[in-house]
């Protein structure tokens, strides 16, 4: 079995070989049209959000059912919701940046969300939340997380194939 190229020095790994022109070109792509469906999400003015939004607010009310008040589910699934929102960006953002430390990514999640922050406080009908700001961050690490564990997952099947 060939020995890494760093084998027996301080680097006992490589750098990962890098993505396909294609398919590096798609991720690139993927990411362009998640990011403008954020910018839809997070930017469009309240009465206008509402119709990508309002699904919370439908499922909230379904909880209502099942003895959830909505006063409870609704902040609940509202904060669910934001972190489903960075996952993918915590998932594409090291596709198209391998050599980038995770808690680079996050940063980087963390950033874009106190952007987004800031400016809904320009916007009338939007309000900032410090909870917003969580639950993207969080997101965003869930994803680096999730995107690890396939790799993992990935490599392991590889080596025992």
């Amino acid at each position: 079995m060939p020995q890494a190229p760093y084998a027996g020095t301080m680097h006992t790994t490589a750098a990962p070989p890098a993505p396909a022109h294609g398919r590096q070109l798609t991720v690139r792509l993927v990411f362009g049209l998640y990011l403008f469906a954020v910018c839809v999400i997070v930017f469009a003015p309240q009465p206008d959000a509402e119709r990508f939004t309002g699904i919370v607010a439908i499922v909230a009310r379904a909880l209502e059912g099942w003895g959830v008040p909505f006063d409870i589910g609704y902040p609940v699934l509202e904060f669910a919701a934001n972190v489903a929102l960075f996952v993918p960006f915590g998932i594409l953002v090291p596709l198209i940046a391998p050599l980038w430390h995770p808690w680079l990514v996050m940063a980087s999640g963390f950033a874009l969300s106190c952007l987004i922050e800031f400016t809904q406080t320009a916007l009338p009908s939007r309000f900032p939340t410090a909870s917003d700001l969580l639950a993207n961050t969080l997101g965003t690490a869930l994803g680096v997380g999730l995107l690890a564990a396939f790799m993992r997952l990935r490599s392991r099947a590889r080596r025992s194939a």
